[in-house]
């Protein structure tokens, strides 16, 4: 059975987030893994219960905070609110710096969060076991740990943790003691503003439709996010981005999980009020400057062996459903781009890549036993 909780991240201001914990798998109260979820833009952290049950069979605990301006957790202040006018692509030393330090701030937060877990929880921390066994089998024999996992806009918010473990507002204990416990990073269906990169120009978005109603435009996401698509073998091989991005009709095949949930969870699950509004123009405002935490995260050596990060191996996995709305497609190609890049021809040294068969966007939802297996092969690969 799940429980609640709070973490106080400063109290200066007093800024908590709350979160859901599925509690230690019933498999193994001691030794077991852990994934931290963090959920995207207007839909809250309950969108993970259905995870929950498979805890015990995955021998891994579940903990899903409430990102700041969601149920149980602080807002972010009324200076911040009001600074997420700003234009994009203005080129103000001042506002730059202003910026860097919000997304700074966010991922900060984040960081301070696994820390308040592992201290308060007392998340058992990563167990190397590499005495004369080969490097496949050090891996399975790796136990402990935790996997920190962004869905959707949740992956800007831990691109930020991960670029910012070197951060002055981190003390060196915190660090040393993330560094024993945090194990790999799974970006979860990013977009390609997840990653700093604008929309393609020709790229219909109903957040950003002006002629759409302004009240009308994140309930219509929340309905088109949810449906199921269908894409050609070609146009997925070919990358050809207009076909793909021009499928945004959902498919009839199967129902779009928004439809499946009770009204009790839609009041739950779907978070559109003021607070939680600010993540529509979170990527947007911030677009530099997570483009920029994106590549420090990628190829910055000493940030991947500082204490934060040491011990994690294959640093950055990134699951995607063959069914998913159609943003993700575009990051999947990027992100396939850099890390042939990075390894000059040599695939896999950067990323790691998992498509996952016949899923959506909220495969969690759909199919939170087939997630959990996915969860559970990352960790034992990493």
């Amino acid at each position: 059975m799940s429980v609640t909780g709070q973490i106080l991240l400063s109290s200066n201001p007093n800024v908590v987030l709350s979160y859901l914990d599925s509690g230690p798998p019933k498999s193994s109260e001691s030794s077991y893994e852990t994934i931290i979820l963090i959920h995207g833009n207007s839909f809250g952290n309950a969108i993970f219960k259905r995870l929950l049950p498979f805890n015990t069979q995955n021998n891994i605990r579940i903990i899903a905070p409430s990102r700041r301006g969601f149920p149980g957790s602080t807002a972010l202040s009324e200076e911040e609110r009001n600074f997420f006018i700003g234009d994009e692509d203005e080129d103000d030393s001042a506002l730059n710096a202003r910026k860097e330090q919000i997304l700074e701030l966010r991922g900060v937060e984040i960081l301070q969060f696994i820390d308040g877990i592992i201290q308060r929880l007392g998340i058992p921390p990563i167990q190397n076991n590499d005495d004369n066994n080969s490097p496949k089998e050090a891996l399975r024999n790796r136990k402990g740990g935790i996997a920190l996992i962004g869905w959707s806009l949740g992956s800007t918010f831990t691109l930020a943790a991960m670029a910012n473990a070197d951060s002055s507002l981190i003390s060196e204990e915190m660090r040393e003691r993330i560094g024993k416990h945090l194990r790999t990073h799974v970006m979860l269906e990013p977009a390609l503003t997840s990653i700093g990169l604008p929309l393609p120009p020709s790229t219909w978005f109903p957040l950003r439709d002006p002629t759409i109603p302004l009240p009308s435009r994140a309930p219509l996401f929340t309905h088109l996010v949810t449906g199921y698509f269908t894409y050609s073998k070609d146009a997925l091989t070919n990358r050809d981005l207009a076909t793909v991005l021009g499928t945004i009709v959902p498919d009839i095949s199967r129902v779009p999980t928004i439809y499946t949930f009770t009204e009790a969870e839609h009041a739950d699950i779907v978070i559109l009020t003021p607070e939680s509004s600010i993540d529509l123009y979170f990527s947007k405002v911030l677009r530099r400057q997570l483009r920029n935490a994106y590549l420090k995260v990628c190829f910055d050596g000493q940030l991947k062996t500082g204490p934060a990060l040491k011990n994690m191996r294959n640093m950055i996995w990134e699951v995607l459903g063959d069914r998913s709305y159609s943003l993700v497609w575009p990051t999947f190609w990027e992100m396939e781009d850099d890390d042939e890049k990075h390894g000059e021809g040599e695939n896999g040294r950067l990323f790691k890549f998992v498509v996952v068969d016949g899923v959506n966007h909220f495969m969690h939802w759909d199919e939170p036993e087939k997630t959990m297996k996915v969860f559970r092969n990352i960790l034992d690969a990493s």
